[in-house]
């Protein structure tokens, strides 16, 4: 493909067109791809997660060695365990999600179990969220967790599974929200609902009602994702978005905070701009 493309994608899109190219030269019974490779055949984001190599695991023992591109986990494998997707076998979404939270960092599993919760569990339509039916998901990698005491990763898997939560749109959500416990400021509502009235309503995506602030985290998807965008360009976006924080602020009288990755390079980065917005430390529940 060409370099221009290749550089547009997200880790996510490099695994998949990796995994494409990969699997037209193995056999189909030669594996099946897991871990982040097939969080990325799911369609969950992958935040900062590598993206020069795919994996693949094979039940039990083998002698194959790991490649430049290729990765081999060797591993108990189940029929049960393994789905289609785009004709190539992946290991299901639970087992997946399960892999992840155990061998990636803490940023990128807590990203990946929230996309994975979001994705059982959000109705885009009606912006509502499945309770049980993210539980129920939860449930299913708890069990794997709870089965597999020992396993590499497996204190933070322990973790994350609790933390996870389907309501966050976005990784930067994810990892803000991670960052924010972190710190141990106070938990934020996700996806806080505010009417606007004739019918109209907002979804925040980080709210202290008590304390009267609302943040939104503005990632590069709200600019260009065709299912949010529509016709509009980014110059009607942002004046829309204007309009949207004015009319929470009538009806609220919160103040609002908004960032992006810009802010969040790194996690000292973070933390000085939850400094100059005098959020941190002012947010510490240690403090109140």
């Amino acid at each position: 493909m060409l370099a221009s493309d290749w550089d547009e994608l997200f880790a996510e899109g490099r695994l998949r067109t990796r995994a494409q190219a990969v699997q037209r030269r193995r056999r189909a019974d030669a594996g099946v791809w897991s871990h982040a490779t097939a969080a990325a055949l799911h369609a969950l984001p992958l935040y900062r997660v590598r993206s020069d190599r795919v994996s693949m695991t094979r039940h039990g023992a083998h002698p194959r060695q790991s490649r430049a591109d290729t990765k081999w986990h060797f591993a108990p494998l189940r029929d049960d365990e393994i789905v289609v997707r785009d004709g190539m076998r992946v290991t299901c979404l639970d087992r997946t999600v399960y892999d992840v939270i155990r061998t990636e960092s803490l940023e990128a599993a807590v990203a990946c179990f929230d996309a994975a919760l979001r994705l059982v569990a959000w109705d885009a339509d009606a912006n509502e969220y499945d309770y049980p039916a993210a539980e129920e998901f939860r449930a299913q990698v708890r069990h794997r967790v709870l089965s597999h005491a020992g396993a590499r990763g497996i204190i933070q898997a322990r973790f994350v599974t609790a933390f996870a939560d389907g309501r966050a749109q976005l990784p930067g959500e994810s990892v803000s929200r991670l960052w924010m416990m972190q710190l141990d400021l106070m938990p934020p509502h996700l996806q806080y609902r505010i009417e606007l009235g004739d019918g109209r309503y907002a979804m925040l995506d980080f709210a202290w009602p008590e304390l009267g602030l609302w943040g939104e985290f503005d990632g590069e998807v709200k600019y260009s994702d065709a299912r949010i965008v529509g016709e509009r360009d980014r110059d009607g976006i942002l004046a829309d978005q204007r309009e949207r924080e004015n009319r929470i602020r009538e009806v609220t009288g919160w103040q609002c905070h908004r960032w992006g990755f810009e802010k969040m390079q790194t996690f000292d980065a973070f933390v000085a701009f939850l400094r100059s917005i005098r959020v941190y430390p002012a947010l510490r529940r240690a403090e109140r």
